[in-house]
């Protein structure tokens, strides 16, 4: 048996599935459903002390950092993405996303030291896992790489060894050049459905210049990635009305940030259905919605949006 003491809790090794297993029993008092949310400003507020804040002109905050209470690990911070308990990122204005994308950045960098690989990562809806419903991402630094990030470095390492090319660079050229599954292009990103999605309307948005660091993208990268990633999260609120989804940023392990073969990219992962026996069985997702007609779907509700929320793309 393998076991590691972790954060109040342990890791321990399933043997079978080659995957670590996190017991964290201390998650199980988190609040659900709060009649106070501790996140928006003022008497109610109820927070750990902030490890960063991004400042407001009127001397309040737009967004900020704070320490976990129900912690996975030593490296886990909640951000709190808006002030406002309505905000929403599917609504929000290109600068807006792109902060908060910056903010991303900025907590990932700083959470590295003594990690093994950092998660950035935004819970929508009680299905996903949310158990406040103010706007909030989490990033999380672990000790260890989990399975399916081993498998992934694996993928990607052969494959350039091989071809002396990264893979995410061709399998986003066969996508642009394929083009059924494109959703959005806009200058330095592009979003697509995968050709294996691992749930319905399974959304990617990638960068078109090839890093494996997320914290090394540009401000015009992350401002296109933002800009496109709104739009999209716009239109599967509006044609799956406000799903419950999973955004996960996928970026570089620790210590990997320069090799050549990875690169960086947001998953969006609607939760539309429960996994079943066959999933649970094999870990082989089933999607009922083929990734051609999420992509047709998707455009169509793309174009349906209004003016203001697709603002012409810059000259």
């Amino acid at each position: 048996m393998t076991a590691k003491r972790w954060h109040g809790g342990e890791l321990r090794w399933d043997h079978h599935s080659g995957e670590w297993t996190v017991l964290a029993p201390g998650r199980a008092g988190r609040p659900h459903g709060a009649v106070t949310c501790p996140f928006c400003p003022g008497p109610g507020e109820d927070t750990p002390p902030e490890t960063w804040r991004l400042p407001d002109p009127g001397g309040g905050w737009r967004m900020r950092a704070v320490p976990n209470r129900y912690a996975l690990s030593d490296h886990h911070e909640v951000v709190i993405e808006s002030p406002d308990h309505g905000w929403d990122l599917a609504m929000a204005t290109d600068a807006e996303a792109t902060a908060l994308l910056k903010a991303w950045q900025h907590r990932h960098l700083m959470t590295r030291a003594g990690t093994a690989q950092v998660l950035v990562f935004r819970n929508h809806g009680e299905a996903a896992g949310t158990s406040l419903s103010h706007p909030h991402s989490q990033v999380v630094g672990l000790p260890v790489l989990s399975a399916a990030t081993q498998r992934e470095l694996a993928v990607a390492r052969e494959h350039y060894d091989a071809t002396t090319r990264p893979l995410a660079v061709e399998l986003l050229a066969g996508e642009l050049a394929h083009g059924e599954r494109i959703v959005l292009s806009h200058g330095q990103a592009v979003a697509f459905t995968p050709f294996a999605p691992a749930a319905n309307f399974e959304v990617r948005v990638v960068p078109t210049r090839h890093h494996a660091d997320f914290c090394a993208a540009s401000p015009a990268e992350l401002a296109a990635v933002a800009h496109v990633l709104r739009i999209v999260l716009a239109a599967l609120r509006i044609g799956l009305v406000d799903p419950p989804y999973n955004l996960i940023v996928h970026s570089a392990p620790t210590g990997l940030e320069q090799v050549p073969y990875l690169s960086w990219w947001l998953r969006i992962l609607p939760r539309l259905s429960v996994p079943a026996g066959l999933e649970l069985a094999t870990g082989v997702p089933v999607s009922t919605v083929t990734p051609e007609d999420a992509a047709e779907r998707l455009r169509a509700w793309i174009a349906g949006l209004e003016p203001d929320v697709i603002p012409p793309p810059p000259p």
